[in-house]
């Protein structure tokens, strides 16, 4: 089989097709048959030697997969359609990947859009629901909500029953974020997140802030939070690492909260799994819809690389097999 390898982590010129012998399935893994693999700046970071813990080598980028079960296991069947968080991987044509984090898809969903549901989507759910409690009538400020991260933060949000304040660079950013459900939105190139979000709200802040961003932008949307508000630091798209103002956070009692959602699910696969199944039948149902900013073909998945580097993708990078 092809296989995209990189033997040093030192950037993306290193990562090349590879022919490799075929996987095989240990205990508690299957065997998939590749047909989309999702990418992210998380792979992109790995590639260039960013990402703590590093992966070990040769390394192969991908993170999330949708395919075909080549030979069945308990409770899945060869021949059927699934979808699978992978602890990297995914950019082969075939894939061992683990069973537990398996969920079948169903009639309606395409392969490629599948493919761009677990990181982003049932991250979204693990971060919002799982770990920073939202309830239904509570108010969420999403920063980057033009990217992909974004975008899946402020539908989920929204199905949890969440009023949605979505922060976008730009008019046209912002504009996605409103056709994706955002009650509200702010230009942050030319808003002051903080001063909007308070007025949106009343004066009392949003309850929570799902910050993919980093950068300004996660001090900007600080100044919006409630009084115990929960901020989840959900990435670094803006390219720098904020420093957290621990004095604010202690002045205001806000909660600091982490969403590397690799790292959970494999510390959590299970509830990993039960997140990916939701994501997965609301996508079926329409309930929410998965944005694909750009598909590449297997052979031309350099240039997916490439144009996550860019930073300017508003929804998910899919490579076809």
């Amino acid at each position: 089989m092809k296989a995209y390898r990189a033997h040093r982590l030192a950037g993306l010129e290193l990562l090349a097709v590879e022919e490799t012998p075929e996987p095989k399935a240990a205990e508690g893994q299957v065997l998939i048959t590749v047909r989309a693999v999702g990418l992210h700046l998380a792979d992109l970071a790995a590639l260039q030697g960013e990402r703590t813990p590093k992966p070990s080598l040769p390394f192969t980028p991908g993170l999330e997969v949708a395919g075909t079960v080549l030979a069945g296991v308990k409770g899945l069947k060869k021949g059927q359609r699934v979808v699978a968080f992978m602890p990297w991987g995914g950019l082969a044509e075939v894939v061992a990947a683990p069973a537990e984090l398996c969920v079948p898809i169903p009639e309606g969903l395409e392969d490629a859009e599948a493919a761009s549901l677990p990181l982003a989507c049932a991250g979204a759910i693990m971060a919002l629901r799982d770990k920073a409690g939202l309830v239904a009538g509570e108010t969420v400020v999403v920063t980057g909500a033009g990217g992909q991260a974004g975008l899946a933060a402020v539908q989920v949000a929204k199905q949890l029953g969440a009023k949605v304040i979505a922060v976008a660079a730009g008019e046209a950013r912002a504009a996605l974020a409103g056709e994706q459900g955002a009650d509200f939105l702010i230009d942050g190139a030319s808003e002051s997140i903080g001063d909007r979000a308070k007025e949106l709200t009343g004066g009392k802040g949003a309850d929570v802030i799902f910050d993919p961003v980093g950068g300004d932008a996660f001090v900007a949307a600080l100044a919006g939070a409630a009084i115990g508000g929960r901020i989840i630091t959900a990435g670094f798209a803006a390219g720098r690492i904020p420093q957290a103002p621990i004095g604010v956070f202690y002045a205001r009692d806000l909660q600091l909260l982490s969403a590397n959602t690799p790292l959970a699910v494999q510390s959590h696969p299970a509830r990993a799994r039960v997140a990916l199944a939701e994501a997965v039948l609301w996508a079926a149902e329409k309930k929410i819809m998965p944005r694909i900013a750009a598909k590449f073909s297997f052979a031309d998945a350099r240039h997916a690389f490439e144009y996550l580097k860019q930073r300017r993708g508003n929804g998910a990078v899919v490579v076809t097999v």
